[in-house]
C-alpha cells in the first residue's frame, strides 16, 4: 500500500481455504480512523472483514501459515497484531458484537473485543507468540448478537540473527 508509512505489504487472507467464512465490506473506507489503534494502518486494509458465513456459528478459526522463508519450518515463531474495526451499521443499531481471541485454546484478551465503529482497535499478542500450524479462534461472547469479525492481521516471523553483529576478536 503506498499509504502505509512502514511499507508493509497487505494482501487478502485466502478466504477460499476457510470453511464457512464470508467477506463483508464497508461502502466507504475513507471514514475508518486507523490512528486510534496506536499503530498506523491503511484504511483500505481495514475496509474489509471476514466473518462466519453461518448465522448459527459461534466461532471462526484460522491456521497460522508456515514460514515465508520458503522452508517447511513448522517451528517458525510469529509475533502477531490483530486489527478490528466495525464495518456494519447493525452493530451500532441495537445489536452487539463482542468476542474473544484464542491461540490453541489459550485466551489472549483480558476483556471481550468490541470493535469500534469506523475506528480501529489493535490487539497485539503480548508475548503469546504463534507457531506455524497453530489455530487462531475468534469466539463469540455469550451476550453478543453478531458474529466475530477480523479486518486485518500482521504476522512477523521471529528469526535469530544470521551472523554475529561484530567481530568476536574486536
Amino acid at each position: 500500500y503506498p499509504d502505509d508509512p512502514f511499507d508493509r505489504y497487505w494482501h487478502p487472507y485466502p478466504v477460499d481455504g476457510i470453511d464457512g467464512v464470508i467477506t463483508v465490506e464497508h461502502d466507504n473506507m475513507s471514514f475508518i480512523n486507523s490512528s486510534t489503534s496506536g499503530i498506523p494502518v491503511p484504511g483500505l486494509a481495514l475496509a474489509h472483514a471476514i466473518t462466519p458465513a453461518s448465522s448459527t456459528a459461534t466461532s471462526m478459526t484460522l491456521i497460522v501459515p508456515s514460514s515465508d522463508s520458503g522452508s517447511a519450518n513448522t517451528t517458525a515463531q510469529f509475533y502477531s497484531i490483530f486489527y478490528f474495526s466495525e464495518v456494519s451499521q447493525e452493530a451500532s443499531q441495537n445489536k452487539s458484537r463482542s468476542f474473544d481471541l484464542f491461540f490453541d485454546e489459550r485466551k489472549i484478551n483480558k476483556v471481550p473485543i468490541i470493535p469500534p465503529y469506523l475506528s480501529c482497535m489493535a490487539v497485539p499478542d503480548r508475548g503469546s507468540n504463534l507457531t506455524a500450524g497453530e489455530i487462531i479462534a475468534l469466539k463469540k461472547s455469550s451476550d453478543a448478537s453478531l458474529l466475530p469479525i477480523l479486518n486485518a492481521m500482521e504476522l512477523f516471523e521471529l528469526r535469530t540473527g544470521l551472523a554475529d553483529a561484530t567481530n568476536k576478536n574486536d
